[in-house]
């Protein structure tokens, strides 16, 4: 089989007695399994150049020792992954081989499922690895080419995150939601120590709470019901890069414990073991929460919030940058109408002046999204008034001040089935990004959606 050259292959140096689960576990990821076709041997198909992600090396199927393999294929193929079924596995071997630069190893004959899970681990190191490359290059020499900064506003919050950059302390970001918080904290980490280490992004809102500790710190098998295998987490998968924390406002009490002992000394427990493990991992987080008040209101730890806001970074909402709007308008329309092959150049200043009138309380992201949809639906060089999808008035989106027969409750609950469902749509009913643009977390918005009959 021939390599693919942007999806995910695999060379399998193993015999018969595996072969077959192996093919088995490559199918479910929708990977590529490479074949040695022709009498050709496993090295010289790394080394002439097939685009391999990960060998799957079985030393008693080449007759050749653990060691000296995996010597072999790291010379013939230095980016290549390599994970070794062993037959005599133990956890010295363990991590003598990892010690040489082995991805994973696993007993003979390995399971299905223990192959999908470390499968899908490379895919997802794989899409953070290749995220952070476009990152790098689309991000120059500290500054990201997406962020917009005409504005005094903008210019005072990259100056702070330039300077916040240099240094490997935390750094708290705030700021309402689509506001850019993420983008911001990907330019920190790429102008800063850290940049050749990964990024490892985490959204707390968008975990169930009972899974947000074994996320951010891993855990052990049988751990907990349903913990069938060893799990990396978060701040593991960051070790030596910087691990963002995303909606932090959302850690709940008990995780903010272990959170603080991590900032504090450098060590964290995965859920189910005993043994303190050592981070090296910068943090930056982010929240479109007022954490003094959440302290105040004894729903955040003031040491954590101590801890956390060493380094702190306010985004302005877009209504308080407001002169950033047309060079928005400028970069957006250029990057849909290339990404959708349409002949879109600009836009009317009719187009214009309402985008200019408008509030936007969902911020850079709902701009975006109103001129991404634009672009899309355009049929003409330059978008008009009618490409523009604002809730004004005369587009009828406007809340009906007459009370309905059912009175306040009602009409309360008419006004928000009407805004979550125009946040959903503008959102591609996503609930996570939905969520975010509401300022709630997604498990609050699910409910709101199940007791409005929106779900």
């Amino acid at each position: 089989m021939m390599a693919n050259e942007h999806g995910f292959n695999i060379l399998a140096l193993v015999d018969e007695q595996v072969a077959d689960v192996v093919r088995i576990a490559v199918a479910e990821v929708g990977g590529c399994l490479l074949a040695v076709e022709g009498g050709q041997s496993p090295f010289e198909l790394v080394e002439h150049g097939a685009a391999v992600d990960l060998v799957l090396f079985d030393p008693d199927a080449v007759l050749m020792a653990a060691a000296d393999g995996m010597a072999l294929l790291k010379a013939s193929c230095p980016t290549c992954e390599i994970a070794l079924i062993l037959g005599d596995h133990d956890i010295t071997m363990d991590v003598e081989l990892m010690k040489i630069g082995a991805y994973d190893s696993l007993p003979k004959p390995p399971a299905k499922d223990d192959l999908v899970r470390m499968f899908r681990g490379l895919l997802e190191k794989n899409e953070t690895e290749r995220e952070n490359r476009a990152l790098v290059e689309a991000l120059g020499q500290g500054r990201a080419q997406t962020i917009i900064s005409h504005s005094p506003e903008m210019e005072k919050v990259l100056s702070m995150a330039a300077r916040a950059a240099q240094s490997d302390s935390t750094v708290l970001i705030t700021g309402e939601s689509g506001t850019g918080k993420e983008l911001v904290a990907r330019a920190i980490h790429l102008s800063g120590p850290r940049k050749h280490k990964l990024f490892v992004p985490v959204n707390i809102a968008a975990l169930p709470e009972n899974l947000i500790e074994s996320e951010l710190f891993g855990h052990v098998k049988g751990a907990f019901t349903g913990a069938m295998t060893d799990r990396t987490g978060r701040f593991a998968l960051a070790d030596g890069g910087t691990l963002f924390i995303d909606e932090i406002g959302e850690v709940p009490p008990g995780i903010q414990v272990k959170l603080l002992r991590v900032l504090q000394f450098g060590s964290y427990e995965r859920v189910g073991e005993n043994t303190p493990r050592d981070s090296d991992v910068r943090i930056i987080a982010a929240t479109n929460r007022d954490l003094e008040a959440e302290v105040r209101l004894g729903r955040f730890r003031a040491d954590l919030y101590y801890r956390v806001n060493v380094v702190p970074v306010a985004l302005p909402a877009l209504r308080d940058h407001r002169s950033d709007i047309p060079y928005l308008v400028e970069y957006f329309i250029k990057k849909y109408a290339a990404r959708n092959k349409k002949a879109v150049k600009g836009i009317t200043g009719e187009a214009m002046s309402r985008i200019m009138r408008y509030p936007f309380p969902g911020n850079v992201r709902e701009l975006e999204n109103v001129l991404e949809r634009g672009a899309v639906l355009s049929r003409g060089e330059y978008l008009t008034e009618t490409d523009i999808f604002l809730p004004t008035e005369a587009d009828g989106d406007a809340a009906d001040l007459s009370l309905p027969a059912g009175g306040y409750d009602e009409a309360m609950s008419t006004f928000e089935r009407a805004m979550l469902a125009r946040v959903l749509e503008r959102n591609a009913h996503n609930k996570s990004a939905a969520a975010r643009e509401l300022g709630i977390n997604e498990r609050r918005l699910r409910y709101r959606l199940k007791v409005l009959g929106l779900e």
